[in-house]
């Protein structure tokens, strides 16, 4: 298991004036749970959490003055215009507990029916659910669609779980290979063309009659 570092300073006013100036100075307000304790308000790097973000990374070492705590990311906000991370939440855990977290899908490989038949690779998941000791968190799940021809998919049954559980519904899709759809509108096109010669045939003899 891989040991990410995450300073972190404790916030002791927590009125939206300060959270608006923690964000100028490139930092986001957070708040880290703990069982039955007390949430602790805190204030992260910004740079630094999206370092770990982008890493991959689920157990992370949360330094709080001289203190330290193992914990995961739980939920983060967004700015609905620019997409910026403007808060987090943190959840502590034990090693030795069962919890809950969410792996990230790699898709690696170019599909028979893409790049022989004219087909779209269509995406329907990037994360699978997972419940395991966070000793057990796999880092990612590697999907390999090479084999993949125009009608077929790969489920999460597909996936192989060792020493976790997969929480996300076995029967959901996580890539499949369909049709373009410019072909069928093609097809729809032509189809109407077809139709409208037909009915100007007719209006012709009815004129002729």
């Amino acid at each position: 298991m891989a040991n990410y570092k995450l300073n972190t300073e404790l916030r002791t006013n927590i009125h939206k004036s300060v959270n608006k100036q923690l964000r100028k100075e490139g930092k986001i307000p957070a708040v880290f749970y703990f069982h039955r304790e007390n949430p602790t308000p805190l204030s992260v790097d910004l740079i630094e959490l999206r370092s770990i973000i982008h890493s991959n990374a689920h157990i992370i070492e949360l330094h709080m003055g001289d203190k330290k705590h193992i914990g995961i990311i739980k939920d983060l906000q967004h700015d609905p215009v620019s997409d910026e991370i403007i808060h987090a939440d943190f959840m502590g855990i034990t090693l030795k507990e069962d919890i809950t977290v969410n792996v990230s899908i790699i898709v690696e490989g170019s599909a028979i029916g893409v790049r022989d038949f004219g087909g779209v690779l269509a995406q329907h998941l990037w994360e699978i659910e997972v419940k395991c000791k966070a000793t057990n968190i796999p880092d990612n799940f590697t999907v390999d669609v090479s084999e993949l021809n125009i009608g077929d998919a790969i489920l999460v049954s597909d996936l192989k779980a060792e020493n976790f559980e997969i929480l996300t519904p076995s029967k959901s899709s996580i890539v499949s290979v369909v049709k373009a759809t410019g072909l069928k509108l093609d097809e729809d096109e032509d189809e109407g063309e077809e139709v409208e010669v037909e009915e100007e045939a007719e209006e012709n003899a009815d004129g002729k009659n």
